[in-house]
């Protein structure tokens, strides 16, 4: 499973990487997969340095993938995403991408 979430969560990095290579100036893509990973990141430390007993793998998919879309859609915004739906599917394309392969990667 570690292998399956390391592909899965490098997939919006990879498409940001793609994007600015392939127009030369336009990395807005990039900046927002990696708000997008490093808000599921965080929220994935949280969760398992909690107290209480630790919430099960579907919880801290949830968590993170919550996390994730509420700063890519929020970086989207600041790099000048014209488009509320637009800013939608990719924010929330890159944090299910990054919530779930990083949960995976990173669960025990």
């Amino acid at each position: 499973m570690r292998i399956f979430g390391s592909v899965v969560a490098a997939l919006p990095l990879a498409f940001g990487v793609f994007r600015a290579a392939t127009t030369g100036t336009d990395v807005r893509y990039l900046w927002v997969a990696t708000v997008s990973t490093l808000a599921a990141g965080l929220m994935i430390a949280v969760t398992r340095r909690a107290k209480s007993p630790s919430p099960g793998i579907a919880v801290r998919i949830a968590f993170a993938v919550f996390a994730s879309a509420g700063a890519a859609g929020i970086c989207a915004f600041a790099v000048g995403g014209g488009s509320s739906p637009a800013i939608v599917m990719v924010a929330g394309g890159f944090a299910l991408c990054s919530g779930v392969g990083l949960t995976l990667a990173t669960d025990a």
